[in-house]
């Protein structure tokens, strides 16, 4: 059973070093990392895609910093995040003002609407999220391990950690399906209610998370196979969208997402840390209070900033297709029963993601950082199962 007193005093670790270009070579080229820093080179794997290589060389900003609140590096930047951090003018949209936020996520790729989760709704996701996270730490609890694109000490991502590799077994992670304040936004944006779902998880930035991850934009597909070259993914609609949930208010210091705006369709190379430019750091969807959901194009440039506070920032997702986009990167992760409780509309739109009556999500439950012993938990389940069920179970994954 996990220590449900793990998190009182998580993070802040002075003997995890910082994750600078000392500790990741700048020349692997791929972003997972299997044992956390612990990994031997060999070891390393390309678990994403090439959209992510940018997340690899680490933070050489910090490389010479401790782990420690009071660091004078730490210290340093605290104060220039606490008069600088933040888009200037950057607008919280009313959640019934429905077309400003899809006229805003459309230029912007990406929108704020505050007050989308009533307090009942928020307290019950926090609790959820909460004890993801404590399981997350359950074998990582000096968070040395880190997770999610990167490997990051001091992060985690709710879904990759997660042997499922989504968390549609969790009650309070379905009910962020279909709210009445984020479906109207969803169908406006996509122009259809016939959106499906994609799956569910999110991130985590915990105290002590000192370094900025890298630049980056997220996808899940193969190119357009366009023989002539002239459209890419970039010059359509929007095929992907995540909406985050805060379970804090979004501060200049506990490691808001930042977002560059209007990125979501550049063709550009994406800068890394050494070459990005002060204001990129610095363009952060803060402040925000809990209960707010940001709308992201997963297309647009983003990254994690550094946690300088002592507060656990977690930011439970959903992902959302839109009608015209499907991707292998669909896991059916939903046990049947979760599906039976959704309304019509939430049961039709994670009509992908649904497993069978009698099927076991395999996975589903299971949380560590470490990859390796999420899939040796996996293929303990599988090996039950007999191989011939086996096959078919991952031929329909």
């Amino acid at each position: 059973m996990t220590d449900p007193n793990i998190l009182k005093n998580a993070g802040w670790n002075a003997n995890v070093p910082p994750n600078g270009f000392i500790n990741r070579p700048k020349t692997i080229e791929n972003n997972d990392n299997p044992d956390g820093l612990s990994t031997q080179v060999s070891d390393i794997e390309i678990e994403t895609t090439p959209e992510h290589l940018n997340l690899v060389a680490g933070d050489p900003t910090c490389a010479a910093w401790t782990r420690s609140y009071d660091d004078p590096g730490v210290s340093a930047l605290r104060e220039n995040l606490r008069e600088n951090n933040g888009i200037k003018g950057l607008e919280l949209v009313d959640p019934t003002d429905v077309k400003r936020a899809a006229d805003l996520f459309h230029r912007d790729g990406f929108v704020a609407v505050r007050d989308v989760l009533a307090p009942d709704q928020l307290a019950r996701m926090r609790a959820a999220a909460h004890k993801a996270v404590a399981d997350l730490m359950e074998d990582d609890r000096d968070c040395s391990a880190g997770g999610g694109a990167g490997g990051l000490p001091h992060r985690y991502s709710f879904g990759g950690g997660s042997a499922s590799r989504q968390m549609l077994h969790v009650d309070e992670w379905c009910e962020l399906i279909d709210l009445p304040t984020t479906t109207p936004i969803l169908t406006e944006i996509f122009g259809s209610a016939d959106y499906i779902v994609g799956g569910a998880g999110g991130d985590i930035a915990m105290p002590g998370a000192i370094e900025y991850q890298g630049l980056h934009s997220d996808n899940m597909w193969s190119e357009i196979p366009d023989p002539y070259g002239n459209v890419t993914m970039r010059d359509l609609p929007v095929p992907v969208l995540t909406i985050n949930f805060p379970m804090i208010d979004l501060t200049f210091e506990n490691g808001p997402i930042r977002q560059i705006p209007g990125t979501q369709r550049s063709r550009a190379p994406i800068p890394s840390l050494a070459d990005e430019p002060e204001w990129m750091k610095l363009s952060t969807v803060c402040p925000a209070p809990a209960g707010t959901a940001v709308f992201r194009d997963i297309r647009a440039w983003h990254g994690g900033t550094p946690n300088l506070s002592r507060d656990v920032r977690a930011m439970p997702n959903v992902e959302y297709f839109a009608p015209w986009f499907r991707s292998e990167g669909i896991l059916r992760a939903m046990p049947y029963e979760q599906w039976e409780k959704l309304n019509p509309h939430a049961q039709r739109i994670s009509r992908y993601v649904v497993c069978d009556k009698s099927e076991e999500v395999v996975g589903a439950g299971y949380l560590d950082p470490r990859r390796k012993k999420r899939e040796a938990f996996k293929q303990k389940q599988l090996d039950a199962m007999g191989k011939k069920a086996a096959r078919e179970y991952l031929a329909r994954l």
